[in-house]
């Protein structure tokens, strides 16, 4: 897609958005150029919501007014070579998403905010960065205790200092990995579960004087390991 082209639909896509969800948006302003990650290669910014806030008379929040900015050339650098890119859907999904960033700030929320930053930290954690490794407790989890990001699935699990075994729930049933007593922090990739895209992350209690201090920091120990059925453990 040319840029004039993509141009014209992000316009008309705007304009189809109720007028209700785009109340204090001044309007969307398309870049020609690419927005990459100040760290990450290959990893583009397709949009972003621009926000300014002015406090009312208490203090509180008062008028939020924000600009939806895309990135044409991200468009573009994600397109090349992928035959199965569908420019509409992904300027769609992209403008929704920053509306909802507007909506949210306008409201004082930050679920999207904290959102993008995990998915920020998975990805360095991807690219052997460094990263926040309890990122995934900042979202959402299900009644299992699963947090589910980027196609991969995240669980906790706490052991005491001379525990071997960590156990989980998955699908119903009950699992275990074994974890090394000189590891403090573990994640672990499930090899036979969910195709490898499950990570158990296996923490042991600490006393909590170590806790409090900012020096204790935690070892993290990254590896393989393959479940067995809790009763087999």
């Amino acid at each position: 897609m040319k840029y004039e082209a993509f141009s014209e639909l992000a316009g008309r896509m705007y304009d189809d958005v109720p007028a209700a969800f785009r109340e204090g948006v001044s309007g969307v302003t398309v870049e020609r150029e690419a927005k990459g990650h100040p760290v990450l290669p290959d990893i583009w910014t397709l949009g972003e919501c621009v926000t300014d806030q002015w406090p009312d008379a208490m203090g509180g929040i008062g008028d939020t007014r924000s600009e939806i900015v895309l990135y044409f050339d991200s468009f573009d650098k994600l397109a090349a070579g992928d035959l199965r890119f569908e420019w509409k859907s992904e300027l769609w999904e992209t403008m929704l998403h920053e509306l909802l960033h507007h909506r949210e700030a306008a409201a004082d929320e930050a679920a999207l905010d904290v959102f993008d930053w995990a998915v920020d930290q998975n990805y360095r954690r991807l690219s052997g960065l460094e990263f926040d490794p309890f990122f995934h407790r900042f979202l959402a989890a299900d009644d299992e205790g699963h947090v589910r990001l980027e196609g991969e699935t995240f669980v906790d699990v706490a052991l005491g200092r001379s525990e071997r075994l960590g156990f989980f729930r998955w699908r119903g049933g009950d699992w275990s990995i074994r974890v090394p007593l000189e590891a403090p922090l573990l994640w672990s990739r499930v090899r036979n579960l969910a195709g490898g895209r499950l990570w158990v992350i296996a923490e042991r209690r600490r006393p909590w004087w170590t806790r409090l201090s900012r020096r204790a920091r935690l070892e993290l120990w990254e590896m393989d390991r393959r479940a067995l059925p809790a009763q087999a453990a």
